[in-house]
């Protein structure tokens, strides 16, 4: 069956909606390296992103900065919560062994900060993230 051009163009003009349904956000990273006796060093670092994508009410994490660990690799599932003054991710972790991580990222522009769940509570990392808005 053929499609007149203004079926074709209204087609086309669905799919470019249903895209724009997505809401990303991107952030400038610091991902810290383990150094040869396996401890993790404050000034050793691999400058990258962290982004989350927004998509029909679910949120999608992903971190590129160098060789990252498994546990961060891909498009991981995130809940994104916002408030006038922060944005929340908690990512759910899908790989056994990995821990549960999440970020809470100051809307202003000012950085943030990284938790991991250590037993039942949240630990605030040593280290500094970054966690500023990558600038376009």
């Amino acid at each position: 069956m053929k499609h007149s051009p203004i079926a074709q163009a209204a087609g086309a003009a669905a799919l470019l909606l249903a895209g724009a349904n997505a809401l990303a956000q991107t952030w400038e990273y610091r991902s810290y390296k383990k150094n040869i006796a396996g401890q993790y060093e404050t000034d050793k670092f691999v400058p990258g992103t962290i982004s989350v994508e927004e998509k029909d009410g679910q949120g999608t994490f992903r971190m590129i900065a160098g060789r990252v660990d498994v546990c961060y690799r891909g498009g991981l599932p995130a809940k994104v919560t916002k408030t006038d003054e922060t944005t929340f991710i908690e990512v759910t972790q899908p790989v056994p062994g990995c821990e549960a991580f999440r970020y809470t990222i100051r809307n202003d522009g000012s950085g943030g900060f990284k938790e991991t769940l250590v037993g039942d509570r949240w630990v605030k990392s040593r280290f500094e993230h970054g966690l500023t808005p990558v600038k376009n």
